[in-house]
């Protein structure tokens, strides 16, 4: 029998140990036993994406040693006429968007008129430029594709796959033409793997989630219910579906990739192989998503000027090809602001925080 003898033991003024400390605050009361997650504003997010930014783009100047008189004069001289395909080709491909969108939202009982989802991507587009910190473009498509339903979740399901799809043919365009485009062995590593590597996640990974969900998590976890037991089932069941939207996907990426070709012919850069821009495209797509900036802004940039120079096309002509692009994109998310006011879109403070805390 073991005698108690605390109440004769000394009183040692001394702070327990790191570990002893842990161990009684995780004892005593379950609720302790969680992470506690530091929360970080959407003012403080946002200026750290535009820092991001900042700093991207002025390195272009820094150590790029670009001759800005040089590319504004690249940029009078452009073809108009190029240009001016480029503007309406680039339009056209929101309008594949919202068919794509359209088809996935029908599948999971949300059907709207196609001119309504034009409108609402043209909208997320304008969200997405210049109202990143209030509602996302994704967000505002979920909201409005919901309203009046009560179903932001089978919404929010339609967004992502919409979002799936399109990423999936951006890997798969980068994938093969680095594979079957001349000089793509010349390409480096360490910007290939990634490529690849995203690419057999998406295509040999992403159709087997049901699955893997069930098998590594077991049949009641949350994210197998998701998967399995939510609207969402139906893009894993309807091969036909899928098959369609990827298809879509492939449309609208070779219009895109077109709408890029068009620019380089604009500024005179007609050696650029034609293989090259289903190459860099995507992989700039990709970067511009990933990395934290201000709508990709500073980061696509950078990465357009790095794989140009890549082929031979001075500093010059490559940022200028690339502010030619963010032009492209900053008109057609103005032309968004114009159908976001003529179509009466606002959205309030308290519809934005419950959208938001909605996503969450």
């Amino acid at each position: 029998m073991v005698s108690n003898r605390t109440s004769s033991a000394p009183v040692l003024d001394v702070e327990p140990d790191l570990t002893e400390r842990l161990e009684k605050q995780y004892k005593s009361s379950p609720t302790q036993r969680r992470f506690t997650v530091p929360h970080i504003s959407n003012q403080t997010k946002m200026r750290l994406k535009i820092g991001i930014s900042v700093v991207l783009f002025a390195s272009l100047f820094l150590f790029g040693k670009i001759d800005l008189s040089k590319s504004w004069e690249i940029a009078m001289h452009a073809n108009l006429w190029f240009l001016g395909s480029a503007i309406v080709l680039y339009l056209s491909s929101t309008l594949l968007n919202a068919y794509r969108w359209q088809l996935l939202a029908n599948a999971v009982g949300l059907r709207k008129p196609f001119f309504k989802l034009v409108q609402f991507c043209f909208v997320g587009l304008f969200f997405n430029l210049f109202l990143p910190s209030t509602v996302g473009g994704d967000f505002s498509r979920c909201y409005y594709l919901s309203k009046g339903t009560g179903r932001y979740g089978g919404a929010a399901y339609s967004v992502l796959a919409d979002r799936a799809v399109g990423i999936a043919v951006l890997f798969m365009f980068a994938s093969l033409g680095l594979l079957l485009g001349p000089g793509g062995s010349q390409m480096a590593w360490a910007l290939k793997a990634p490529i690849f590597l995203g690419t057999i996640g998406i295509f040999g990974v992403l159709p087997l989630m049901p699955k893997l969900t069930k098998k590594l998590l077991g049949e009641h976890n949350f994210i197998t219910k998701k998967f399995n037991d939510s609207s969402a089932k139906v893009y894993w069941q309807d091969k036909n579906l899928i098959g369609v939207s990827l298809g879509l996907s492939v449309l609208m990426q070779v219009v895109v990739v077109a709408v890029h070709i068009l620019i380089g012919y604009a500024l005179g850069l007609t050696t650029i192989p034609l293989w090259y821009y289903f190459v860099f495209y995507p992989s700039v797509a990709v970067l511009g998503f990933i990395t934290p900036s201000f709508n990709g802004i500073g980061i696509r940039e950078w990465a357009y000027t790095y794989f140009l120079t890549m082929v031979g096309i001075d500093n010059s002509h490559a940022l200028t090809y690339a502010i030619m692009w963010l032009s492209l994109t900053t008109l057609t998310s103005l032309f968004g602001g114009i159908v976001y006011v003529a179509g009466h879109f606002k959205i309030s403070k308290e519809e934005a925080e419950k959208l938001q805390s909605q996503a969450v």
